[in-house]
């Protein structure tokens, strides 16, 4: 058994606390829409989101790579954006790794007529629950929750369990996860949305560029190479990158890419500024559709 199986994911829990920062800042670059966020944590933790001064240090202790807030401001209001204007025509969406995230509930009318699906491993989704039965927080009627392993389970057979139908117009979310899955999965994640599902259907998700799956690279300033060596404690070591064009590794899969965008792309649309720092430059977030 897997320490992803067994852990709450380190990596979900931090985005989760970028979000609900997020969601407390002034400034409208930083600021974004998550408002369940903050009911996932600590509530010592929400009382020192809610005031500038304890923000600030809370945000200088433990965001320690340079750039990766922001990267993650910004990939959480791209997401936001595609889901805000949800096609209804859309029948499921299945959010892989799902994490502490909160569009089911934060865009419960736009997502109303689909059958949703929230997957990820069993320690981290068991986490989720608890505080969601804790905090009476409310889940639509249309979510369902699926727990598995990725690298070892199969994804079919689980989500037919839960009610998924092949064959329908899907929109897939895989946002933060591929870095943290080997090859083999990868491939049986997306063999499985070009498999069964129908033309049309949407997937979105963000991945590393080729040189950020060296060690090298993340180990080129201390701040950096102490988190990459957390990550690797917790069983969540970056592995899986794509070097060379999105297109060629979409057309295997019977994808079109729609768009795709650099961090630093992001950092012009969301921040006004030519880019994030050099640890958050080797991303890149994906919308395609299925032929």
């Amino acid at each position: 058994m897997s320490n992803r199986d067994i852990k709450v994911s380190k990596t979900g829990q931090g985005t989760c606390l970028m979000r609900a920062t997020s969601y407390y800042e002034q400034d409208p670059c930083y600021k974004s829409d998550d408002y369940i966020a903050s009911l996932f944590l600590p509530l010592f933790l929400t009382m020192m989101l809610k005031y500038n001064f304890l923000r600030t240090i809370l945000k200088k202790s433990l965001f320690k790579v340079p750039g990766i807030y922001e990267y993650v401001i910004s990939r959480t209001k791209f997401i936001d954006e595609i889901v805000k204007n949800f096609d209804e025509n859309i029948e499921q969406v299945l959010i892989f790794g799902a994490g502490f995230d909160s569009r089911t509930i934060r865009f419960k009318n736009e997502l109303r007529n689909a059958n949703v699906f929230e997957l990820d491993a069993p320690a981290t989704q068991q986490a989720k629950l608890k505080i969601v039965m804790e905090k009476k927080i409310e889940i639509p009627a249309n979510v369902t929750f699926v727990s598995l392993d990725f690298t070892k389970e199969c994804i079919l057979e689980k989500l037919e369990e839960a009610g998924f139908q092949k064959n329908r117009r899907c929109l897939f979310l895989l946002e933060g996860l591929t870095y943290y899955l080997n090859h083999e999965a990868i491939d049986s994640i997306f063999n499985l949305m070009s498999a069964y599902s129908e033309k049309n259907s949407l997937l979105i998700f963000d991945y590393a560029i080729g040189s950020a799956g060296k060690e090298e690279q993340f180990c080129a300033d201390s701040k950096t190479k102490k988190q990459y060596q957390a990550l690797i404690k917790a069983g969540e070591r970056p592995g899986f990158m794509i070097d060379g064009s999105i297109q060629d590794f979409l057309v295997n899969y019977k994808f079109d890419l729609i768009q795709e965008l650099t961090s630093n792309q992001l950092a012009n649309i969301y921040f006004n500024k030519e880019g994030f720092e050099l640890a958050a430059q080797n991303f890149k977030i994906v919308k395609a559709i299925k032929k």
